[in-house]
């Protein structure tokens, strides 16, 4: 029997040694697509006297390079995101005792190592699995749009990874994907503009945003050396950069952020996600902090309904003080 598009899955394992794959330990509510490759056969024309095109060919390196997509991002899928992107040393803490509230705290460094972790990705259908190992992500994309039709919100995750090979594999059997699932809703967005890393969270921009696409270029990147293995060896981490797109109302708001890009002005920025109550602890959360600057703004940039929206373009960069970037996540899972 052909495999069937309804038992398409993805799993995941944190590893406790990056590049040694893992058993899963969670199914992942990512979108199915197509395994990826891991290998490109060369065409090699050699002057054998032969009028064939291609008489040999060669392969000289393993690499995966793929997106894992949450077309409905949950905040629970958050931690192992970021795990191994930007923090290797996150862990949860219990915000309230005895409620289940865990707030893992995503801090990474400028000037030190980061140490991401790594993951084993199973994926395949009810014919064939194959897993890859040594996943780590070096671009991840939230993005959302308030809907004005009174129907879905959606935030979208696109998750861009790298590991080291393809292998058939069978699956991790009996997972499931996170108790008591909490979807990101980003008609719960909420945007907080203020002067100083200091104050950050204090001003709420109500009445302005329409939507926004949070970008982490991680400098995460596989380095190839002279090994037995065809598959990389090690990574690396290079430049880290934070864009944030927002859609805004083309009001007096969005007016006076049009200022602040013609004048150069740096800014502490909040974008806030929050979701239901935990027990009767914390809601679950995925809040970000930067600090930066506009970048650009366009007035009139599109319009919905007749209303005029500006585009804005905010860009991290550190305050005097170092201060340039931190995430707050709280879900109801202390695991991975």
């Amino acid at each position: 029997m052909a495999g069937e598009r309804a038992l398409t899955k993805f799993q995941w394992g944190l590893e406790s040694t990056r590049g040694t794959a893992v058993a899963a330990t969670r199914k992942v509510g990512a979108a199915p697509k197509a395994i990826p490759a891991d290998r490109v056969w060369e065409q090699v024309r050699l002057a054998t006297g032969q009028r064939a095109a291609v008489n040999a060919k060669r392969n000289d390196e393993l690499l995966v390079k793929d997106t894992l997509t949450f077309d409905n991002a949950y905040f629970q899928a958050l931690p192992g995101l970021f795990q191994c992107a930007l923090d290797g040393a996150i862990s949860p803490a219990e915000v309230n005792v005895g409620q289940g509230d865990y707030k893992w705290d995503v801090a990474p460094s400028l000037t030190a190592a980061n140490a991401p972790k790594s993951l084993t990705i199973e994926m395949g259908d009810d014919t064939q699995g194959y897993e890859v190992e040594f996943c780590q992500f070096s671009r991840l994309m939230f993005s959302g749009e308030m809907g004005q039709d009174g129907g879905a919100s959606p935030v979208k995750i696109d998750a861009d990874y790298y590991g080291r090979q393809v292998t058939p594999t069978t699956f991790t059997n009996s997972l499931a994907l996170p108790t008591g699932l909490e979807f990101i809703n980003a008609k719960l967005a909420r945007l907080y503009l203020d002067t100083s890393w200091a104050g950050i969270g204090g001003t709420e921009k109500t009445g302005l945003l329409r939507g926004f696409s949070l970008e982490f270029l991680t400098g995460l990147h596989p380095k190839f050396m002279g090994s037995a293995n065809k598959y990389f060896t090690t990574y690396g981490e290079g430049d880290l950069a934070v864009m944030l797109t927002l859609t805004l109302e083309g009001n007096s708001d969005a007016d006076a952020i049009f200022d602040l890009y013609q004048a150069g002005t740096e800014r502490a920025l909040r974008l806030d996600m929050l979701g239901s109550q935990i027990g009767s602890g914390g809601v679950y959360t995925f809040r970000t902090d930067l600090y930066g600057y506009f970048e650009q703004v366009v007035p009139l940039n599109n319009e919905v309904n007749g209303n005029n929206l500006h585009q804005a373009l905010f860009v991290m960069m550190p305050d005097s003080s170092g201060n340039f970037l931190d995430i707050d996540i709280i879900t109801n899972d202390d695991e991975i």
